[in-house]
Order: C-alpha cells, then sequence, then structure tokens
C-alpha cells in the first residue's frame, strides 16, 4: 500500500517535529513504523472507527469513507484514512493528523462538559 501525507494538516506537524529530532526521536521513529507497517500490507492496520462514529469534520474536510488511528507516544493518535486513488487505482493511506489525546477526545466529543 502506498502511504501519503496530507500536505495541509500532517506535513507542517511532521516537518516540525523533525526540525528537533533529538526531542522527537520517539514520534519519529513511530511515525515511520507506521509508515513501513502500511506500505507492507495488503489492509488498513489500527483501530477502525465505524463509519457511524467518525466526526462529521472528518466527513467534510477529508470527504472519506473510512476512518483509522493508531496509539502513538505520549497519548497521540495517528489519523488515517485508506482510498483507492484518482490517479492509477492503487490502495493508499494518506495520514491525516498527529492529534494530542485531548485535541482527540475533542474532535470525537468525548467528555463533553454539561451546561446546567
Amino acid at each position: 500500500m502506498r502511504v501519503l501525507a496530507h500536505p495541509d494538516d500532517f506535513l507542517p506537524v511532521y516537518n516540525q517535529l523533525q526540525s528537533q529530532p533529538q526531542i522527537n526521536k520517539a514520534m519519529l521513529e513511530a511515525i515511520d513504523n507506521v509508515k513501513q507497517q502500511l506500505e507492507r500490507s495488503d489492509k488498513p492496520l489500527g483501530a477502525h472507527h465505524k463509519k457511524k462514529q467518525i466526526p462529521q469534520y472528518y466527513k467534510t474536510r477529508y470527504n472519506l469513507q473510512a476512518l483509522y488511528h493508531f496509539d502513538m507516544p505520549d497519548f497521540h493518535r495517528l489519523m488515517y484514512t485508506v482510498r483507492r486513488s484518482p490517479v492509477d487505482g492503487k490502495i493508499e493511506a494518506i495520514f491525516l493528523e498527529l492529534l494530542t489525546h485531548e485535541q482527540y477526545n475533542s474532535r470525537f466529543g468525548y467528555f463533553k462538559k454539561k451546561s446546567h
């Protein structure tokens, strides 16, 4: 499977991590490991989010039908989708975002405070 990075949402974060490789070594190695696993696979890996549970944000922003994530160091989540390439029809994974635990909870609407 070919692995790509979303140019607006994932790539800037990844480039920022690469600017300080010593500090971000564990995260960079984990991202590379996930990339290698996906490249050797013919099916999605990691946690699959059921279609009904995919936040509208992802459906609107990325026009996706499937969403997956990998747990990463320091309680981060690497969000990605799988699609058929519009160019050659081959299956490709696209890294969408690297979220902190708090960002993940917010994106999925977990632990919202109730108003009284």
